[in-house]
């Protein structure tokens, strides 16, 4: 398959997000984080007045992964409809390229759907609609909810 991808890097780690699941690509926002979520949940930011649940995309590939600090030149990777917003390290680059498929046995809810040559280096390609299951959708939307309910207790008449 060739096509369009937004290159993100996560540490080490880069990743390769089809053009076509990305919204929009933001600086870091000031995220709002609740106590009791999720690991992968690392908190909510107000776009346009309501509340959009922020993930570590390599906690949903890697379990026993963790997130350290956020940089300063880190991103918010907005999916496209109800998505969440990714963060990563650095939103790259825009590429065009051929993908060569992997075993979906080798990829948690087989999100890694292939993986994108660059130079000396592999992106691996992520499927969004496969980096939650459906009952983490499910969670999410609900934390989203309860979210916004909670910034309109703050909203001053």
């Amino acid at each position: 398959m060739t096509a369009s991808f937004l290159i993100l890097r996560i540490g080490d780690t880069r990743l390769a997000l089809p053009m076509t699941a990305v919204r929009e690509v933001l600086p870091v926002l000031p995220i709002d984080a609740p106590p009791g979520l999720p690991a992968p949940v690392l908190g909510f930011v107000l776009l346009q007045g309501a509340p959009v649940p922020v993930v570590a995309p390599l906690m949903l590939l890697d379990p026993m992964a963790s997130v350290g600090a956020i940089g300063l030149f880190s991103h918010l990777v907005r999916l496209r409809g109800d998505g969440p917003c990714l963060l990563v390290d650095r939103a790259e680059d825009v590429v065009r390229g051929d993908v060569a498929p992997v075993d979906p046995e080798k990829s948690l809810n087989a999100a890694i759907v292939g993986e994108l040559p660059l130079g000396d280096e592999v992106a691996h390609v992520i499927a969004a609609d496969r980096l939650l299951l459906d009952s983490e959708r499910a969670t999410l939307a609900a934390l989203t909810v309860a979210a916004a309910a909670r910034a309109d207790r703050w909203r001053v008449s």
